[in-house]
């Protein structure tokens, strides 16, 4: 004789995961995350890096062009009012500012959100010419990680011309 449906007795059937199971999961996460993780964290110092190397690129630009637009001589000089900022008179850790040279009014002011090293190559403020001239040959910027282990730099260097480029490390080749 044939059971009915409705009188059958069925085996419960397993649903989800054993202990082991998940704990050889959550082992193999460990273990692929402990590889990710440092190659992660050197890429957002790197982004660091470049972002405030960008952005001092782009305001030594709108330097130039506020210096032809005014006619007059412009002033680049260094905050001082950030946690991880040095004495160094060459420190420009905390961000910048531009003013007008002769009568000190402050057009544009930076500051840095992150805690970079940012050294600039002489003590003294830098100076745009009313005609858009930027210091002076071998003036150079260096940008780099506090981290020492991670050793990411990049450079911004002025060339005779004026003219603003970067490069990888911490020289101007």
């Amino acid at each position: 004789m044939q059971p009915l449906g409705f009188f059958t007795t069925q085996t419960p059937s397993s649903q989800g995961f054993t202990l082991v199971e998940l704990l050889v999961c959550l082992a193999l996460l460990g273990v692929i995350s402990s590889f990710a993780i440092p190659g992660w964290l050197r890429l957002q110092e790197r982004s660091r890096v470049e972002a405030a190397r960008d952005q001092l690129m782009n305001d030594l630009q709108t330097a130039r062009v506020r210096a032809l637009q005014r006619g007059e001589a412009l002033q680049l000089t260094r905050l001082r009012d950030c946690t991880w900022a040095s004495s160094a008179d060459n420190d420009w850790s905390c961000g910048w500012q531009l003013s007008t040279k002769t009568a000190p009014t402050v057009l544009h002011t930076s500051q840095l959100q992150t805690p970079l090293q940012v050294t600039f190559a002489k003590s003294d403020p830098l100076d745009i010419s009313q005609r858009g001239d930027l210091g002076t040959v071998g003036d150079r910027w260096v940008i780099k990680s506090r981290q020492t282990t991670l050793n990411i730099a990049n450079t911004l260097c002025l060339s005779s011309a004026s003219r603003l480029r970067w490069q990888s490390g911490e020289s101007c080749s």
